[in-house]
Parts: structure tokens; sequence; C-alpha cells
């Protein structure tokens, strides 16, 4: 199995810091076991789904997957100046 940049960076951002894993995975619902095997890329049975990622961003305060996504399609990801209109907002407009 060939793992790649992406799948390394994802690992990279849940397991940075040892001491908040138990923390996170209690946060996103998960046990401390199913969230580093979801982040481990050499486990072809096992995926992080994208609104656990997007979780993890959020509470990690750690956009990096976002802006390598970004640099995949030659975009470069600017910090908003304003915080964001969630889709609520925006459909009441």
């Amino acid at each position: 199995m060939k793992v790649n940049d992406f799948s390394l960076l994802l690992q990279d951002v849940i397991i940075q810091d040892p001491a908040q894993v138990q923390k996170l995975a209690r946060k996103l619902g998960k046990t401390y076991a199913s969230l580093v095997r979801e982040a481990n890329p050499y486990d072809g049975g096992a995926k992080l789904g994208a609104d656990t990622l997007l979780k993890i961003m959020e509470l990690s305060h750690d956009v990096r997957p976002l802006q390598y996504m970004a640099e995949q399609f030659g975009m470069t990801l600017v910090k908003a100046e304003e915080p964001p209109v969630s889709a609520a907002q925006h459909a009441a407009r």
C-alpha cells in the first residue's frame, strides 16, 4: 500500500501532541484506539471521514490539511478578516 503525503499529514495533525490525543478522541465521540486507527496511513481498512477531519481541524486549530488541499488545486488559503457566514445565515439573507 502506497502512503501519500496527505495521509501522513493527517496522522501528524492527530498525534502531534500524544498527551492530547485522548482528549481529542473524547471530544470527537471516539475511543482513543479508533481515532489512532483512523489516522494510521498504513491501515488500508480504516478511513477518516470528512466530517471528522473538519471537527479535528476545528478542535486542534490546525488547518494544515485544508492548506494542503488548497495547494493541490493551485489555490492559496487565506484567513478571512470577518467570521464566516453560516449556511443558515446565508439562506436567511
